[in-house]
């Protein structure tokens, strides 16, 4: 059986702001690196056979924390990168609303069918993720692995993992440093933990949280 404990990076000030990263390489801002610490020490001592994350610094240093003391070398891949926003990138909320209207309002509603101008579709991101999931369940058949990745990268893992359209992202939620446990056995997977925070304690709000 392998283990998947898949994370998402702690805040950005992006995150703070409501602005949409996407493919922007914004790094951890200084409540991402104490969210970063705290799951650390949520995770305790367990053990990984492997880690990998998405190259940007966000995620990245994010499994950085978690791996400090374990001894376990952090490999990165593209492949786990944040949806593409495309144009929308940089932009607040209110911003892509008011220059996209229609576009917008179908993310909300129809988030499956949407490519974002310059961007990606959520079926382009879910297809490339967990073609790393995928190599990682061949390569640690009984293994437990960290993967550190963003908020529509995970969510898009996990509808997959459940057997979920994609039509089911708004459904999902992953708060920052949110750790989530998948097992794979017998050819299907097994979602155990879900977007679990309690590591965080006061550090975990609500409305700096949105997901853009």
């Amino acid at each position: 059986m392998t283990t998947i404990v898949l994370v998402r990076h702690g805040e950005t000030d992006w995150n703070r702001e409501g602005r949409y990263q996407g493919s922007r390489d914004i790094p951890l801002n200084a409540r991402g690196s104490r969210q970063a610490v705290l799951l650390s020490q949520g995770l305790g001592m367990m053990r990984f056979t492997a880690a990998v994350a998405s190259p940007l610094r966000r995620a990245a240093q994010t499994a950085a924390f978690v791996l400090a003391g374990r001894g376990v070398e952090l490999r990165t891949d593209r492949r786990l990168q944040e949806v593409s926003h495309g144009e929308w990138e940089g932009m607040l909320k209110t911003e892509v609303e008011q220059r996209w209207p229609e576009l917008w309002r179908r993310w909300r509603e129809t988030p499956h069918e949407v490519t974002m101008p310059g961007g990606e579709s959520l079926l382009q991101v879910q297809q490339r993720a967990c073609a790393v999931l995928a190599e990682l369940v061949a390569a640690h058949p009984a293994g437990t692995v960290l993967v550190a990745a963003h908020d529509a990268t995970n969510r898009a893992i996990l509808l997959h993992a459940l057997g979920a359209p994609l039509a089911c992202f708004w459904s999902l939620k992953q708060d920052p440093t949110c750790v989530n446990v998948l097992q794979h056995t017998a050819g299907a997977w097994r979602v155990v933990a879900l977007n679990s925070v309690a590591h965080l304690g006061g550090l975990l709000s609500g409305e700096e949280h949105r997901a853009v």
